[in-house]
């Protein structure tokens, strides 16, 4: 067996190894073939000469129980087929299914196995009958849709089911490439060919197809197809089509969502970056940004409402649209901030004279639907390649431009100067960082995490500050970047764990039904240590805290990068107890797909989304499929920002179990969190 502490294989070799079982299993003629391509996969993804055992065991054969010669080591594993139910059951032996990176693997792989479980006894059941009204009986019971097509593409049977995909049933001897949408169609008969040819083991047997149905809708179809009888000079070749409309819309929806944002419909911050990424690329013109951050905007909603801050907001993002045009990007950067991207602008000059007219269409008043008149100029920071060698640094560059044009007065702008880069206070904070822990300037406080069914209190994620002697007290935001680049970071960040586990053990005291759990943030950069998971055992058995009683945060950029030692870390930890938590999510970078891939048991849903489930339907819809998504995952979700009581109802409404944010307090010093469990809020 692959020992717990080897090296897990890349995350390549695993994506390669799940599509090459599931082309496998796809065209699988029977339950030894399908046990003999999970043996092959299991076989790439253990440790060379490990032992390892898999069975299918279907349903009819456990109607007595377990059978007598069944190993009582083996582990069962459901397979289930969507739209069918329990087909079987995978056993596995119990060490195999024990290797953390391995089970999730498992469960894909039994789901591929479920559905050519569910085909072959179909087509086991075809077989036996001999009478056409009894096969298309036995055909009525499956959702999915069986083809037979000819060597000349043409359809010589089509399942009764047929009619829910294409609009008919009465398919025969019609062309099946015909219905298939013509964009697709050129790929579609080169798999029929290519499966003709004998190449039906290979990943192009399968694909999506969009049909054009007969009653104008046009349905996505998972499309496997193998010959029928190989070898035949007919070359019929049997398709079986699974309606996935519903699947792809979500995902699709959900992605797109994701890099939009939802009150104005512009990109958001992620999409922007990924745009400005392109700008700078090598052999890139020049390329200019805009941070534009509306003045005094907080007095608008605090004197005419949101719903006219809403309006504001969408007037504004059509007059940065029009003033930058089609070809340029324009986004909403977060709040009342946006930006825009002039792409292979022909001279500075150019740039400044787009800023001059930007100026002047956002400081015209805005006349809302209700008959208010809101004045609401803005500041702008303009940044160019022409100082900046990357993304950050022209993002950077704008923002330090974006704070001269404030400091300057309301409806300015600034280029960025050089000058503008503080190296002096840069050199400064990085001395002070080095001793700010030794000499107590760095603290942590604690702020609750709730159920928002009872209000009780099952967590507190551990903050940390620092109370510098001339800039006063400093966020996060404002340092950690630079204990990044300083390599203070880790030192740090085992001083956070180390005194966010000793206050956590102290929480029982007052705690009177259970400790809450301490969720503490963790960099990349730590968990890219060598020893960053043997540290977090040692805190854990110096403090004694469970390890069940601490949350490991990510973020999301984690998940951009295949880097073995993250992914190690966190399935070691994951292995020894401990809990992994992903920070505000949605904000980041990741595809839903990787919720399935990553070793996580809690989402916490960004603030943004919470804010927008009391003044968006699109919004609480997202929330709603993310949930979703979540809970067939078996993942706790906790909503972010939570700071009214309207709030807190639409989280619970969505199906968000935990909640966190000022509504329920603000971030504590230690010696208020005894305070605040002994006062009845209970885990």
């Amino acid at each position: 067996m692959r020992d717990m502490d080897s090296p897990l294989p890349e995350r390549a070799e695993v994506d390669r190894t799940l599509r090459d079982a599931a082309a496998e299993i796809a065209v699988a003629a029977g339950a030894e073939d399908v046990v003999a391509a999970l043996d092959r996969a299991v076989s790439r993804l253990t440790a060379p000469g490990s032992a390892h055992e898999l069975r299918i065991r279907l349903l009819e054969d456990t109607a007595g129980g377990q059978g007598e010669d069944e190993p009582g080591a083996l582990l069962p594993i459901e397979v289930i087929a969507p739209g069918v139910g329990n087909v079987g059951i995978l056993l596995v032996d119990r060490d195999t299914a024990a290797i953390p990176h391995l089970r999730p693997v498992l469960e894909v792989m039994s789901a591929q196995a479920a559905l050519a479980m569910e085909r072959i006894r179909l087509a086991v059941e075809v077989s036996r009958y001999r009478n056409f009204r009894e096969i298309e009986a036995l055909m009525e019971q499956t959702h999915d849709v069986v083809l037979i097509v000819d060597g000349d593409d043409c359809i010589r049977y089509a399942s009764p089911s047929a009619r829910n995909v294409f609009g008919t049933s009465a398919l025969r001897q019609v062309k099946l490439l015909d219905f298939i949408e013509p964009a697709q169609r050129a790929a579609a008969e080169f798999l029929l060919r290519h499966v003709r040819a004998g190449a039906a083991g290979s990943a192009e047997s399968r694909a999506d197809w969009t049909i054009r149905a007969l009653d104008g809708r046009a349905p996505v179809v998972e499309v496997s197809c193998r010959e029928l009888r190989p070898g035949d000079a007919a070359r019929d070749v049997t398709l079986t089509m699974h309606d996935v409309t519903a699947q792809r819309r979500l995902e699709h929806d959900l992605t797109e969502r994701m890099f939009h944002d939802s009150l104005t419909g512009l990109p958001n911050r992620v999409l922007f970056a990924e745009r400005t990424e392109h700008a700078v690329a090598p052999n890139a013109g020049l390329a200019a940004v805009l941070l534009i951050d509306l003045d005094d905007f907080g007095s608008v909603n605090d004197s005419f409402g949101h719903a006219v801050g809403d309006e504001v907001l969408h007037e504004v993002s059509r007059r940065l649209r029009d003033v930058v045009g089609d070809r340029e990007v324009a986004a909403r950067y977060g709040g009342d901030e946006f930006a825009a991207l002039i792409q292979d602008a022909a001279t500075t000059a150019d740039v400044e004279r787009t800023v001059v007219r930007l100026c002047g269409a956002l400081a015209v008043p805005v006349h809302t639907s209700g008959g208010t008149v809101v004045v609401c100029g803005a500041s702008i920071g303009v940044a160019t390649t022409a100082h900046a060698g990357s993304a950050h640094e022209l993002l950077r560059n704008a923002n330090l431009a974006l704070r001269a044009a404030k400091s300057a007065g309301a409806g300015q702008w600034r280029r960025y100067e050089p000058s503008m880069t503080d190296q002096a206070r840069h050199s400064e904070l990085r001395a002070d960082l080095g001793r700010a822990a030794e000499e107590g300037a760095l603290f942590l406080e604690y702020q609750p995490i709730v159920a928002l069914g009872t209000g009780r209190t099952v967590g507190f994620e551990a903050l940390l500050r620092w109370q510098h002697p001339t800039y006063g007290r400093l966020p996060p935001g404002e340092f950690i970047e630079l204990a990044e680049e300083s390599g203070l970071i880790v030192p740090i960040g085992e001083w956070v764990l180390a005194t966010a586990m000793r206050a956590a053990c102290r929480w029982p005291a007052a705690a009177q039904v259970r400790a809450p759990y301490v969720s503490v943030n963790v960099s990349a950069q730590q968990l890219r240590s060598d020893d960053f998971a043997e540290t977090v055992t040692r805190l854990l058995a110096e403090t004694g805290l469970p390890a069940h009683r601490i949350v490991l945060e990510i973020t999301e950029s984690m998940l951009l990068r295949d880097d073995d030692k993250v992914w190690h870390a966190l399935e070691l930890l994951r292995g020894r107890g401990a809990r992994v938590a992903i920070d505000d999510f949605g904000t980041g970078y990741s595809a839903l797909g990787y919720l399935r891939q990553i070793p996580l048991d809690i989402v916490k849903l960004d603030r943004l989304f919470v804010r927008g489930l009391t003044t968006s339907r699109r919004q609480r819809d997202l929330v709603e499929g993310i949930v979703t998504l979540t809970r067939a995952l078996s993942l706790d979700i906790v909503a972010e920002g939570i700071e009214t009581e309207h709030q807190r109802q639409a989280s619970a409404a969505t199906g968000c179990t935990y909640g966190q944010g000022y509504l329920f307090a603000r971030p504590m010093p230690e010696a208020e969190t005894s305070t605040w469990l002994a006062a009845g809020h209970l885990p």
